[in-house]
């Protein structure tokens, strides 16, 4: 498996393969990607840095100046479906590596109406779900703050919440998100694909200096909480165009 994969793995604990009700519960990983052999299962996996043998999934747009995929013209979120097979879940562990692009506002969703819901373009950035009872159930976030330095006259809203900026949303649990900005300056800048990589535990400086301490970053891991046979949702959101802003996935 490349590390260099937006990769995301599950826990089936062996629900299916031993038909019991109840089975003890598997521990969260410590080391990174999850083995096969303690019950992970890979599911997914992207890489466009492998370009001779990658292209970005037809519900995502392909950059013409990188290679990474991002929304689709017109939409404010493109959704893709990671199918999980017929076995079921209740952890998740994945890792994405994506770029900024022009101005993302994090968690300030300015031109959403209040108060925004999970279904909502809720963050500039990218939201994981899972389908239940045909109700979209909250994985992780990863949000793309408009600036690493926290400026009062320049859309303080927009920046991470470990920034100053929009705190997260109550779906949004405290360790369900990262949140990282790939603009190093005071200010923001339009059409401008930052080099920064985001969410990856790395330059996190000025007002973000808080904003990179999860124990396993780059990589989460989500304990649902419960056994889930759903499919997984990925979608690339921001509540204006690309031309604007957006989150350019690399892998």
């Amino acid at each position: 498996i490349s590390m260099l994969g937006t990769i995301l793995f599950l826990s089936s604990a062996g629900i299916l393969l031993c038909g019991a009700s109840k089975l003890p519960l598997l521990s969260l990983p410590t080391v990174f990607p999850p083995a096969a052999a303690d019950g992970w299962e890979l599911v997914g996996s992207l890489d466009m840095l492998d370009y001779q043998h990658q292209k970005c999934p037809n519900q995502w747009n392909s950059y013409i100046t990188k290679k990474a995929c991002g929304r689709i013209p017109g939409q404010l979120c493109s959704s893709l479906i990671v199918p999980t097979g017929s076995s079921s879940f209740r952890q998740v562990c994945g890792r994405i590596r994506a770029f900024q692009f022009g101005s993302p506002d994090a968690f300030a969703a300015l031109f959403v109406a209040k108060p925004v819901s999970i279904d909502s373009p809720y963050v500039d950035g990218i939201s994981i779900t899972y389908n239940n009872g045909g109700q979209r159930q909250h994985v992780f976030t990863y949000a793309a703050g408009l600036m690493e330095q926290y400026n009062p006259y320049i859309y303080p809203q927009c920046t991470c919440p470990c920034a100053g900026g929009t705190q997260i949303p109550p779906f949004v649990r405290t360790a369900d998100y990262y949140c990282e900005s790939g603009n190093p300056d005071k200010t923001w800048y339009a059409n401008q694909l930052f080099c920064d990589p985001l969410w990856d535990g790395e330059e996190c400086r000025y007002a973000e200096e808080t904003c990179c301490h999860a124990p396993h970053q780059p990589w989460f891991c989500k304990d649902l909480g419960r056994r889930v046979s759903s499919d997984l949702e990925i979608r690339l959101c921001a509540d204006e165009g690309v031309v604007n802003e957006d989150i350019a996935v690399e892998a």
